[in-house]
């Protein structure tokens, strides 16, 4: 008997067969970013703030991240309109750890989610935080720079909802904010900056922070088996600059960042155990060129005890940047509500475009990863456990990025993650 995938995502009884409903549930892990280069700073709407959250010191909002946070409520302002016409059907919590250790980079993950369901309309509230703990040593040639321990984190709030229009169509919206570095590479680059410029005229500390938007439908054209879905969204990053010097003085590169986002995706179950999903996404980021991407998934259950998940895309951006991803998952059920996870990755880049530097290109990135988990299910509880090696190489650095050769070294990690997820 084989599994039926054609039910709706995450509607099956029992073990999750298709993508599970919650981020904190599934791989890959936030920390590596779907697909894209670890620790580079996401530039759609799901780089939402919840991803790789993070905030330097303590948490002090700008006055356009207060604003719209207040403005996020009106998703639950809303609500009792909405109470009125459907009752409550179900509210789902989850609650996720994960962390990314090396030898001289840790990151440390907590993400916090709760929704409501009725009738026709679903709302969600997420808040993250992320802590980066950095040994920071400089190369050996920078004689201004000094080892330090460097330690950051960023706090991150996101709400999303969807409404069902008639019977076929789904409308969705979200929105976001975040306060502290995106990631730790720019936690190294601010510490790298502050120490040769802080002493100088025009030198200014930093102070990342963002919100993000976005509004899309979902049009399930062939029941229960074909859908599509487009989305498009924006967002406006405060980031830490890089500096320079020359004989006109101390120069600051550019903080702010515009970014327009658009993604189209198609799903569609071609049998009962077979689903495939499509998605391409265009991303405009303020002094570059668009930057295209394709990301494809298959799920095909084998029998009532098997299912395999492949995936694989690729990504350009002009003049030079390429990258490529595949990947793959066995999920093995001995037991009802118990699985069994075995998983492989792999990622290769030219050399990503890093917003921070004067010098944007930073060195190639190769990256894999193998890792095993557990998923126990029971009733409407599901908790996930994997730990995964995963292994950065660099390509040689050049001249340009010689002063960040710590940064950009080959590293063995381990990510661990840890995730409960509940309907009440």
């Amino acid at each position: 008997m084989k599994t039926d995938l054609s039910r709706p995502t995450g509607q099956e009884p029992g073990r999750q067969l298709a993508e599970h409903p919650s981020p904190a549930l599934r791989a890959p892990s936030p920390l590596l970013g779907g697909g894209e280069r670890d620790g580079v700073r996401g530039a759609c709407p799901s780089g939402s703030g919840a991803q790789i959250p993070s905030v330097e010191g303590s948490w002090n909002l700008s006055r356009t991240t207060e604003t719209l946070l207040l403005g996020l409520g009106l998703i639950f302002l809303a609500a009792p309109a909405a109470v009125a016409e459907s009752t409550l059907v179900s509210q789902p919590a989850e609650a996720a750890f994960e962390g990314l250790f090396a030898s001289d980079v840790r990151v440390l993950l907590t993400d916090l989610a709760y929704g409501q369901k009725h009738g026709r309309w679903e709302a969600n509230v997420g808040v993250s935080y992320t802590a980066y703990e950095l040994d920071y040593r400089p190369a050996p040639f920078d004689f201004l720079g000094q080892d330090r321990d460097v330690s950051a984190h960023r706090i991150g709030a996101q709400m999303s909802g969807q409404r069902k229009v008639g019977e076929d169509f789904l409308l969705l919206a979200a929105a976001g904010a975040y306060t502290g570095f995106g990631n730790f590479r720019s936690v190294w680059f601010d510490e790298y900056f502050h120490q040769q410029f802080a002493t100088l005229p025009g030198y200014r500390l930093a102070d990342p922070h963002g919100f993000n938007a976005s509004g899309g439908l979902r049009w399930e054209y062939l029941p229960a088996s074909g859908f599509a879905e487009g989305t498009f969204g924006g967002l406006h990053d405060q980031i830490a600059p890089g500096y320079e010097i020359d004989f006109a003085g101390l120069r600051r590169a550019r903080s702010d960042l515009n970014t327009l986002a658009w993604q189209l995706a198609f799903e569609n179950v071609l049998t009962p155990w077979l689903r495939v999903r499509h998605e391409f996404r265009l991303t405009d980021v303020t002094d570059r060129d668009p930057r295209l991407a394709y990301h494809g998934s298959v799920a095909a259950a084998a029998g009532d005890r098997w299912l395999l998940r492949l995936s694989g895309g690729y990504t350009q951006e002009e003049p030079t940047f390429r990258a490529r991803h595949a990947g793959a998952a066995i999920e093995f059920t001995p037991a009802p509500g118990w699985t069994w996870i075995a998983s492989g990755r792999h990622y290769r880049d030219t050399g990503e475009i890093e917003n921070s530097l004067f010098t944007t290109a930073t060195p190639g990135l190769t990256a894999w990863q193998a890792g095993f988990g557990l998923r126990r299910t029971w009733g409407d509880h599901t908790v996930r456990l994997s730990v995964t090696p995963y292994f950065t190489q660099h390509e040689p650095f050049g001249i340009g990025t010689a002063f960040f050769q710590n940064l950009f070294r080959d590293r063995t990690w381990v990510l661990v993650q840890c995730a409960y997820a509940a309907e009440f």
